[in-house]
């Protein structure tokens, strides 16, 4: 597969009601360092049903362009709608790297957008990194179990994807002088991508032990 057109890495930005989730800063953070490594930008995809004012803090974090597809559709989380909108935007700007974080929605998507983009995944990474000579993304996960750590290579397709564990990447300081892009992308969704009905949302307290 040709690799030509293909740049900069994209961070999917997890919102649910419409506070970013913490993984997506963690990623995005992640994100910059990789950007920095292959000398590229770092773009964030923003799925939602509106948008808030988070999206200045991922730019201060790093992001050089948000990517923002709103539509009322999109509340709450359904997965048609949500990998129809991704696989656009992926499809629209090429990036050669996707970040997802491991949650159960990042879970649920990202595998669905890298079969409609005919590409890779590795599930569940802790650790990401370059290679220096090929540029290609390291991408290493546990295996077996968790008994020894995998290092896994998408060479030969692009985007190369990854879904990251929640935690295990560091936040950046943010730097509130720092300017980029906020870019609105716009899906048409029809009734075909409503195939789904949430009747209800039941949410439980859980006690730490």
């Amino acid at each position: 597969m040709s690799h030509t057109g293909y740049q900069d890495v994209l961070v999917y930005i997890e919102q649910r009601a419409g506070q970013t989730q913490k993984v997506s800063l963690e990623l995005v953070s992640k994100g910059r360092e990789i950007a920095d490594q292959l000398g590229c930008k770092l773009k964030g995809a923003v799925i939602c049903k509106s948008v808030n004012s988070s999206l200045e803090e991922l730019i201060h974090l790093g992001c050089d362009e948000v990517i923002v597809a709103a539509d009322e559709i999109l509340e709450p989380y359904t997965t048609e709608p949500y990998a129809k909108a991704l696989t656009q935007i992926i499809e629209k700007y090429k990036p050669e790297i996707v970040l997802v974080g491991a949650t159960t929605i990042g879970r649920d998507l990202a595998p669905r957008v890298s079969a409609r983009i005919n590409t890779g995944l590795t599930a569940d990474c802790t650790s990401l990194d370059v290679d220096a000579e090929t540029k290609n993304l390291l991408m290493t996960r546990p295996a077996f179990g968790g008994n020894i750590m995998a290092t896994i290579i998408c060479p030969d397709h692009r985007p190369q994807m990854s879904t990251v564990r929640p935690g295990v990447m560091q936040l950046r300081t943010p730097y509130t002088d720092r300017g980029g892009l906020i870019t609105t992308f716009e899906i048409a969704f029809d009734k075909s991508d409503l195939n789904v009905e949430v009747l209800e949302v039941v949410k439980e307290n859980k006690k730490k032990v």
